[in-house]
């Protein structure tokens, strides 16, 4: 373990225990930013690098893996953004006990899906400071449309779990580069820079594997975060979002549009989905988040 940081973990409202590392930075009562990874990712997976710079910038950090994956409780492989909701308020809760941490200088802080998570929690706890959204899935609809093909993969699999067989499994990736760059695989992201980021996370430690329930993919259809953006004010929200991000762009833009503020967004030029991880635009994305939470935290 490193010195830097120390095991820790608490338990959510409905009992399922969460676990993770918190990074102390301060002695006396500081800041704090809770962290969590997106979509079937692990804490291991380059957010790890990113607590350290927080916390070498004066910020404590909780960063926890998200329930159903790497070391935290609840069902394998599935993801619930509702129940994740509550996770960042308890984990909350969690932090206000830690002598390092000031209880009314914490944020939330979410990549991806996590990042529309984060979004939503804020909406709903006042006591939050700050909020931080990277590339934040910010509507199903805007995302899926109808989603009929899941509505009727749905239908199917919710039959068969109740009859008490396995839970459906799906894939979140390809299972190679070549059926990634061919872009037809039955997989929650079908296209190549997914596939080389897992690939690349993978070997960043944690026990990550290639799956994920299909009642997941049902919740995603029905998650709006841009439905509760105009709540979080007068919260300051800041999202940094990738100019090359494809699908989510353009609906990031929409959902910034009806937050109230203050309010901060930032276009990384040639960005994608996973340039906050490594590179130059890394340290672009980063800059802007210390800027921000050391103005409003």
């Amino acid at each position: 373990m490193s010195d830097n940081r120390r095991n820790v973990s608490f338990q959510a409202f409905d009992g399922v225990t969460l676990k993770g590392w918190f990074f102390p930075a301060t002695k006396e009562k500081g800041p704090c930013i809770i962290m969590t990874h997106g979509v079937t990712a692990l804490k291991e997976h380059f957010i790890e690098g990113m607590a350290l710079d927080f916390q070498k910038a004066g910020f404590n950090v909780l960063l926890y893996d998200n329930r159903g994956f790497g070391e935290s409780g609840g069902r394998r492989y599935d993801s619930d953004p509702v129940k994740a909701q509550d996770d960042y308020i308890d984990a909350f809760d969690y932090v206000t006990s830690l002598a390092e941490v000031d209880p009314k200088r914490i944020v939330f802080w979410g990549p991806s899906l996590a990042g529309g998570v984060a979004i939503s929690a804020a909406a709903i706890d006042r006591r939050v400071k700050a909020v931080i959204g990277l590339v934040p899935y910010v509507s199903g609809e805007l995302l899926l449309g109808t989603g009929q093909p899941l509505l009727d993969m749905a239908e199917r699999d919710r039959a068969i779990i109740r009859k008490g067989e396995e839970w459906p499994l799906s894939r979140v990736v390809a299972s190679t580069i070549e059926e990634a760059e061919a872009g037809s695989a039955p997989v929650l992201l079908r296209d190549a820079t997914s596939f080389r980021f897992f690939q690349d996370a993978s070997a960043q430690g944690g026990s990550w594997e290639n799956k994920i329930t299909t009642m997941s993919l049902f919740r995603f259809l029905r998650f709006e975060p841009i439905s509760y953006i105009h709540r979080i004010a007068p919260t300051p929200l800041l999202m940094v979002v990738g100019e090359k991000d494809e699908t989510l762009f353009t609906p990031q833009l929409q959902a910034f549009g009806l937050a109230q503020g203050p309010k901060e967004l930032h276009i990384l030029k040639g960005g994608d989905h996973f340039n906050h991880y490594q590179g130059e635009l890394r340290e672009e994305s980063l800059a802007v988040q210390i800027e921000f939470l050391k103005k409003y935290v």
